[in-house]
This record gives structure tokens, sequence and C-alpha cells, in this order.
């Protein structure tokens, strides 16, 4: 009876691991290449949201093209843009606190989303 193959769901951790110190590098690259490699778009957004410098985003860049398809769970861009806006916020206004929601409209804005904030009351 043949083997099925391998499929691995990789989590935030083990991209950090590789993308900062190298670890696990061989494995990355042999599955990403034969294909077993898929990414939870969360995870997308937790690198994107993370890089810090141009080579960080780079890289994630990167990561994204290697994978296309492999990246689930939901719309890619989605999740991309998500981390984007947190990046750029934090780089503009450092820490994210809930009251801030004005200056999300201003972050989605400049990366070329429209959105409408509202204060809702009770």
């Amino acid at each position: 009876m043949p083997r099925e193959p391998n499929i691995w769901v990789v989590d935030t951790s083990i991209l950090v691991g590789y993308l900062r110190a190298g670890r696990h590098g061989e494995f990355l690259r042999r599955e990403i290449a034969r294909g077993g490699v898929f990414l939870p778009g969360v995870v997308l957004y937790e690198l994107q949201a993370g890089a810090t410098t141009r080579d960080d985003r780079a890289d994630v860049e990167t990561l994204r093209r290697a994978l296309g398809t492999k990246i689930v769970g939901t719309a890619s861009d989605d999740w991309l843009l998500a981390g984007r806006c947190l990046a750029r916020y934090a780089e503009r206004w450092g820490r994210v606190r809930p009251r801030d929601h004005a200056r999300w409209a201003w972050a989605l804005r400049r990366l070329g989303a429209e959105i409408r904030v509202e204060a809702l009351t009770s």
C-alpha cells in the first residue's frame, strides 16, 4: 500500500526561527519545494505585522510568493493587508491600543483600502 505524502501546516514559531536564525531551513526548503507546506493566513498576517525592516518585509513577500495557493484559511491578501496595517501603525505610533481606531482609517487609506470608521455609543 503506498504511503500518503506528508502535509505540514507551519506555525509562526517555525517560520520566525527560520527567518531570524536559519533554524528548520533544510526541512522548509525541501517541503516547500515538494509542495507539502501549507501556511494559515493568520501566520502570514503575524509575520507581516512583526516585519520591522525592509529586509523583513522582503522575506515575508518571498515566502508568500513561494507558497502561493498553499496559504489557506482566508484570502491571503486580506491577512497581508492586516499585517501591513499593524506594522505601519506601530512604526508611526508604537503599540496598538483599541481606542486608537481613527488611526486605523489613516493606515488603511495609506495602503489603498477604502474604510469608514464610526464611533458607536450606547
